[in-house]
C-alpha cells in the first residue's frame, strides 16, 4: 500500500506583510514533506497578479 501524501492550498495575501508572513509559513510546512503547495485563484476577490506574486514568491 502506498503512503498518503499532504498537499497545502493557500490563498493569496492581500498585503505584501502576507505574502511575507506567507513564505515563512511555507517555510515551516516544508518540513512536512508536502508533495505541492498550490495557490487559489480567484480567492477572496484576489486577482491574477496576486495569485502569480504568491506563487514566484513561494518559488524563490
Amino acid at each position: 500500500m502506498s503512503q498518503p501524501q499532504i498537499s497545502y492550498e493557500f490563498f493569496p495575501p492581500h498585503t505584501k506583510a502576507g505574502i511575507t508572513k506567507l513564505v515563512e509559513t511555507a517555510q515551516v510546512l516544508a518540513a512536512t514533506d508536502p508533495a505541492y503547495f498550490s495557490v487559489t485563484y480567484g480567492a477572496g476577490g484576489s486577482t491574477r497578479t496576486r495569485t502569480y506574486e504568491t506563487v514566484v514568491k513561494l518559488m524563490e
